[in-house]
């Protein structure tokens, strides 16, 4: 690697211990088994696995007590219990994961909700019609805003026969839209603990004694109220972790860092609810409701 591009991946000092004190403000305990997800960020990279080592996706594992306090330190552990560093790999293009609740195994149920989280990102507008001419007519409303700037406008054919919409927006225009959500939510947010990506940003409330039960609920009623991703609501979902480097655009790396650490005390699951109007609708009431509704017909 030339010595600029070297440079140019190097975590600032003051960066360098973010990755570690994110996993200890989600309430990592020393014996907790740790799981991490390195993942091709490049979307023109083959996704193909191959003979050698450069793979598209690489599981990893540590435990929390011998992980290294320094990103350019930190090591973690193969299928095969080979080191690998993060931040080399993350150099080489590959986007550094990691799963947010607590379970034993990759494959074993989970033990603890360490957060509720959302992910607000900036960048895309996506829309999905049967229509062509629908896409056009919603391109022609996007484009009639003229604070909105794009790099690139798709409108591709998908599954079933539907068209899909997506535009990606200029790096400006993400920054502006990053100050106006803050600015809308600085509230609501105020004791939270912010990651900003270079999209936008991922919003943490660490939690203490929740419920895996109402985990799935509250994280859909969370992505309605700040109209964030509506995907991440899984209980295994994997998150990009500060300190780390977005790499989609090699020749743009953008440094994840933590903006906001948020408060000392966790919050719960009811405390959220309330604080914020949720209405999560839980599975054991999705089957009263069924039930009354078949007594009624």
């Amino acid at each position: 690697m030339a010595q600029g591009s070297a440079m140019r991946y190097r975590v600032k000092r003051t960066y360098n211990n973010h990755a570690y004190r994110f996993m200890q403000k989600l309430g990592c305990k020393p014996n907790d088994r740790l799981h991490f997800l390195l993942i091709r960020d490049d979307k023109k990279t083959p996704r193909r696995f191959s003979a050698s080592a450069d793979v598209p996706a690489m599981p990893l594992h540590k435990p929390f007590h011998s992980l290294e306090r320094l990103v350019p330190r930190m090591t973690l552990f193969s299928k095969k219990n080979k080191l690998i560093n993060a931040l080399v790999k993350n150099r080489k293009g590959y986007a550094v994961f990691m799963e947010i609740n607590a379970r034993e195994t990759t494959k074993g149920p989970f033990q603890a909700i360490r957060a509720q989280f959302i992910d607000v990102d900036l960048n895309k507008v996506a829309f999905t019609a049967q229509a062509k001419e629908h896409i056009q007519q919603h391109l022609k409303t996007i484009m009639a805003d003229p604070s909105e700037q794009f790099q690139s406008i798709e409108i591709t054919q998908i599954k079933n026969g539907q068209y899909r919409l997506l535009a990606q927006r200029t790096a400006q225009r993400v920054a502006a839209l990053k100050k106006q959500f803050m600015n809308k939510h600085r509230s609501s947010l105020k004791d939270t603990m912010i990651i900003e990506t270079k999209n936008g940003f991922h919003v943490y409330w660490v939690i203490q004694g929740g419920s895996i039960e109402k985990f799935v609920p509250i994280q859909k009623a969370l992505a309605r109220k700040f109209s964030s991703d509506p995907l991440i609501t899984n209980l295994s979902r994997v998150m990009r972790i500060p300190g780390f480097y977005h790499m989609k655009n090699a020749d743009s790396p953008y440094l994840v860092r933590v903006k906001q650490w948020g408060r000392e005390k966790p919050f719960t699951q009811e405390e959220i609810v309330e604080s914020l109007g949720l209405k999560p609708v839980l599975a054991s009431e999705k089957g009263r409701k069924r039930k009354v509704r078949a007594r009624r017909r």
